[in-house]
Order: structure tokens, then C-alpha cells, then sequence
């Protein structure tokens, strides 16, 4: 045998006893993380598909119950809304309380509805965009059911330039303004609607529209506009005949001496400025 296949079987035999001595002393904890690699893997697949049926029940709920809305039944939808907010999975429990303040509104119970809707976005648990939206629609029903202060009170916040929902919130205090009877805020709101080149163009059309509403109630701007004339009827019959009152009237019996027209009533005529003949003159 040479050196070299000696040192070389040595070596091999060392290795082997150090993977030995490492198996022994670590063998049971390298087995224990593999399987508790395997169980945690597992773990993560099974929870995946557990939410995910999940999900899908709270989303076939949540659909069912809005067709229960869209049938009329609305009783029955708002229960069913409830229930989903109560074990709903996901996103569906926020947006099944965003839906029975809408069932609710539609059943003419605004006070219920804002109650609703004030709840959601009272939440800090809720997304903060599920907030907003939850205030937004509250100001809207305030609109014809509250006073501008209530409208200002939710949606204020949301006026800002960089928030995402200003253009909703601007118009729901706007249309408030313009119900109490605070004119100048509200053409000064929905011209800042109409001006925004990013302002959604159902918005923007009832901005304009607005405006001139404002203009045409607002006594004012009535007061300044300019008169228009009267409509003056041509004359017509004897009337058509008749001079003007600012001209001379004529008397046709009467000619200029020179033209042969008539001559004016006031004018003297030719005859009456010579001297009268003298008696017996031929």
C-alpha cells in the first residue's frame, strides 16, 4: 500500500468518526427541527386555506345579504349584516357595518344610518379609507337631516388638499351651506369644486349647476343685473297713421307757395306776411 492510499483511508475513517460523534451528541435536536421545519410548514399551508374558506363564506354571506337588500328584504339583510359583522371573516365585518347603514338610510331611518356610519368610523380597529368613507357618508345624509355644523363636524378633516376623499367632503359641506342659508361659503366651496382639474365631473356638473342656483336665488346679484327692455309692439290701425308726438303736425289743406307741399301748421304762410291790396286796387 503507498502513502498516499494510506493517509487518504485515515483520513476517511477520521471524517466518518466526526460525523459519528456529531450524530450522537447532535443527532435528536437536527431530527427535532426537521420535523418541527415540517409541522411549521404545515401549519402555515393548513392556516392559508383555513382563511381562505373562511373568507370565501364571509364573502358568499356577504353577497348573499346584499341581494336580500336588492330584493326588498331588507329586515332581513340587515340581519344578515349584522350577523357578518358579529363572526364575519376579513374585511367583510367593516363592510357589513358600511352596509347596514346604507340599508338603513334606504329604509328612511337616517338617524339609525348616521349612528351606523359613526360607528365605523369611530373604530380604530377599521381601516383608516373605511373611516373616511363611514364619515363621508354620514355627511351626506346630515345634508338634508342635520345642520352644517354636524356635516363640518365629520368631514372637516377630510378637506384638506392631499386627502383623498376631499372632493365628497367639500361637496357635502357645501350643499349644507347652501340649506342654512350661508350662500357665500357655499359658491366659494363649489367654485373651488368647479376650478380643480382633478375634481370627479359628476362633482364638478353639480358644482356648476349649484352656482347657478346661487346666482339666480341670490337677491343681490338680482338687484345688479341690468333691466331688460320692454318689448315695444309695432303700431298698427289708426295709431299706424297717426304722427309721432315730437313732429309738426301738417294741414293738408295748406301748400307751400314754392314747393307745392304742405306746409307745416306752424309754419306762417307766404300770403299773411305781404301787405294786404289797397281798396279798390285791381
Amino acid at each position: 500500500m503507498s502513502d498516499d492510499s494510506f493517509f487518504r483511508e485515515v483520513s476517511d475513517e477520521l471524517r466518518q468518526d466526526k460525523v459519528k460523534a456529531v450524530w450522537t451528541k447532535f443527532g435528536a435536536w437536527i431530527f427535532a427541527a426537521v420535523v418541527l421545519a415540517v409541522a411549521i410548514t404545515a401549519g402555515v399551508v393548513g392556516w392559508d386555506r383555513y382563511r381562505i374558506a373562511q373568507a370565501n363564506e364571509s364573502g358568499d354571506n356577504y353577497l348573499a345579504a346584499l341581494d336580500l337588500a336588492r330584493e326588498g328584504k331588507r329586515d332581513d339583510a340587515v340581519a344578515a349584516l349584522e350577523a357578518i359583522a358579529a363572526d364575519g371573516y376579513g374585511a367583510y365585518p367593516d363592510l357589513a357595518r358600511m352596509s347596514i347603514g346604507g340599508v338603513l338610510h334606504e329604509q328612511d331611518k337616517s338617524d339609525d344610518a348616521v349612528a351606523a356610519f359613526d360607528s365605523v368610523a369611530g373604530d380604530s380597529d377599521v381601516p383608516q379609507p373605511i373611516r373616511d368613507m363611514a364619515a363621508v357618508r354620514a355627511a351626506y345624509i346630515l345634508v338634508d337631516n342635520g345642520t352644517l355644523d354636524d356635516v363640518r363636524n365629520r368631514v372637516e378633516r377630510l378637506t384638506g388638499d392631499s386627502e383623498a376623499l376631499r372632493f365628497p367632503a367639500r361637496e357635502a359641506i357645501a350643499l349644507a351651506a347652501w340649506k342654512a342659508g350661508d350662500w357665500d361659503t357655499a359658491r366659494q366651496l363649489f367654485q373651488q369644486l368647479l376650478d380643480d382639474a382633478g375634481a370627479p365631473s359628476g362633482i364638478s356638473g353639480r358644482a356648476r349647476m349649484m352656482i347657478e342656483v346661487i346666482a339666480a336665488s341670490d337677491p343681490m346679484a338680482a338687484a345688479s343685473a341690468p333691466a331688460e327692455p320692454a318689448d315695444i309692439e309695432p303700431p298698427s290701425g289708426e295709431a299706424a297713421d297717426a304722427a309721432p308726438a315730437n313732429q309738426p303736425a301738417t294741414d293738408p289743406g295748406v301748400t307751400d307757395s314754392g314747393t307745392g307741399q304742405p306746409a307745416s301748421a306752424d309754419a306762417t304762410p307766404a300770403d299773411a306776411l305781404e301787405p294786404a291790396p289797397a281798396a279798390g286796387a285791381n
